[in-house]
């Protein structure tokens, strides 16, 4: 039995990054005669206080013991027949760990989720972004055996940067069976226009606030806001849920509009609009930003709404939430679309080849 050592930033499970990508593909890889081991560089009780304030020595002593997880890691590498990196090993400081980990291990193969070549947008942890580096995202695009890509624009960037023909574009994946369609939009409650994310995507969210305050003085809905955060706005009709993993699906299919504001940057064009595809997956009709793959997959008006400025999503929120047939149309197309080129099944083949490669 071939073993797999999969090396990611976050615990399973929780991080939407690793669980709606390659995370579902578990089960099949060890159907398919594979021996799967996940090694996590946060804790759960890192996770948990990564997004608050405060806190500083439980994190400062949570990432030492993360190190000395990867440094104990080390001796045991070639023992895997394939290490899969994602994003990063030690996400501070320069490639050091990244290049003992290459020179220890069979094969790698490195998974780029985000544009990391590029400076990031709206992060709120403006010391941990300082701390990291390109070098080590260069280093092992240059270095590793394959690259998977989160959108064809960074597949083109990786190429350019590694100059070999070894980059591929998987895009996100979910379970068809677990992000099942809701329910037909129950006309006698109030519009529910939704967002989910963590406090690091909490800035994108910001962004069209003062938009979704002017839509509240013309129309009544309410603004879910699923995350890992608190959050208080006395101009809104605010509900503000925290992310459960057991509840997540039950969360969702409240949303009668799904909401995916992103900033104009080379940083989101590694994108790979996982938020959208959750939405699509449950018949919900995603409102996006026009950048990133977003604008590979969703057809404007047809099965999700693209947004190019301000007025955009003022404009066409004021029709999602007055035309409930139009809401259901783009979301049956959506779930269609996701079935189609998105669902576990269809990407499953697309990681099984290049991991037996």
């Amino acid at each position: 039995m071939k073993k797999l050592l999969f090396i990611c930033p976050y615990p399973e499970k929780v991080a939407a990054g690793q669980r709606l990508k390659f995370e579902p593909h578990f089960s099949m890889l060890k159907e398919a005669g594979y021996e799967v081991t996940m090694n996590s560089f946060m804790s759960n009780t890192l996770w948990k206080v990564a997004s608050k304030k405060g806190h500083f020595i439980q994190k400062i002593y949570w990432t030492l013991v993360g190190l000395a997880r990867r440094i104990m890691l080390i001796p045991k590498l070639g023992r895997y027949d394939c290490v899969y990196i994602f994003m990063n090993v030690f996400p501070f400081g320069p490639p050091i760990l990244e290049k003992i980990y290459l020179n220890c291990s069979k094969k790698v193969i490195f998974d780029i989720e985000d544009d990391l070549l590029s400076e990031e947008s709206g992060s709120i942890n403006w010391l941990a972004a300082l701390l990291k580096s390109k070098n080590k995202t260069k280093y092992l695009i240059q270095n590793s055996h394959k690259i998977i890509a989160s959108s064809p624009d960074l597949a083109k960037k990786c190429i350019h940067v590694s100059g070999k023909n070894n980059v591929h574009f998987i895009p996100p994946t979910l379970e068809s069976l677990r992000f099942i369609p809701r329910k037909d939009s129950n006309l006698d409650k109030k519009i529910v226009i939704g967002w989910t994310g963590t406090f690091s995507s909490r800035p994108f969210l910001d962004q069209i606030i003062p938009a979704l305050e002017l839509l509240s003085k013309e129309r009544n809905f309410t603004l879910m806001v699923i995350g890992n955060f608190e959050m208080k706005n006395k101009n809104l009709d605010l509900k503000v849920v925290q992310w459960n993993a057991d509840e997540e699906i039950n969360q969702l299919h409240n949303f009668d509009i799904g909401l995916y504001p992103l900033p104009n940057s080379n940083w989101v064009s590694g994108k790979s609009g996982l938020k959208a595809l959750q939405y699509m997956a449950m018949s919900i009709p995603p409102v996006c930003t026009a950048v990133g793959n977003v604008i590979n997959f969703i057809d404007d008006d047809k099965n999700g709404i693209l947004i190019y400025n301000q007025e955009d999503w003022l404009h066409n929120l004021r029709l999602l939430i007055d035309d409930v047939e139009k809401r259901e149309r783009i979301g049956r197309n959506a779930r269609i679309k996701f079935m189609q080129d998105f669902s576990q099944e269809a990407i499953f083949e697309k990681y099984l080849d290049i991991i037996s490669e």
